[in-house]
């Protein structure tokens, strides 16, 4: 089955988490905690489909506020596809984005919605992270490896958008063509087509003042 994300297809299965759909078809989401669920920048929205997913889970709602759950706001490495259907999907960092080129005026208020739904969220997600740790849910070596995981794929995906990039602004070549300027014929006014000295180009007189001395040093 596909899902869309950022307007996008993306091959995807039921069981999967959202970012693991989002990460195998390279799609611009943020994922830097490599999907432990603590960096909160893998928030999607979901645009339909909500119906097909997961339902909210404790984790998930010591991380968003009400007014998020309300607009459809989603935790895409707590959330995963239970039934087949259509999904459609636009994460955050694609949001600002968009945001950005087209109303960049607007993301000054898009900040200030964002950092005061975490800060209102702030001690729940502190208390539920700790519990997680506490009950070692949490493996510090497999966090570092997925940290390590989730830069090595940004990195890909800035290089895959650059050469895009490139490529669309690369100048199309153009094959080279020889062409050649036709000599006019030469008038003949001599014996047997010959031109005579009528027929030479006249040289123009040089001022003597602008002649080269025959000893003058050239600097």
């Amino acid at each position: 089955m596909n899902i869309y994300i950022n307007d996008r297809a993306c091959e995807a299965a039921t069981g999967e988490r959202l970012i693991d759909v989002a990460r195998k078809n390279h799609s611009h989401i943020g994922y830097f905690c490599g999907g432990n669920g603590i960096c909160q920048t893998c928030y999607v929205k979901v645009l339909e489909g909500m119906e097909l997913l997961s339902p909210l889970s404790d984790r998930e709602k010591a991380l968003l506020s009400d007014d998020l759950i309300e607009e459809g706001i989603r935790v895409a490495c707590m959330t995963t596809l239970d039934k087949p259907g259509k999904v459609s999907l636009l994460t955050t960092i694609e949001e600002v984005k968009r945001t950005f080129e087209t109303r960049p005026f607007d993301l000054v208020a898009y900040q200030g919605k964002m950092g005061w739904a975490s800060l209102v969220k702030f001690p729940e997600t502190i208390a539920m992270q700790a519990q997680r740790f506490s009950e070692g849910k949490l493996d510090p070596v497999q966090l570092v490896i997925d940290i390590a995981g989730a830069i090595g794929d940004a990195v890909d995906l800035v290089f895959r958008s650059l050469r895009q990039v490139i490529a669309g602004a690369a100048p199309e070549k153009k094959a080279f063509a020889r062409q050649y300027v036709a000599t006019p014929p030469k008038e003949a006014s001599g014996k047997n087509g010959a031109c005579d000295s009528s027929c030479a180009k006249p040289v123009p007189e040089i001022h003597e003042s602008l002649k080269l001395q025959k000893h003058a040093p050239v600097n």
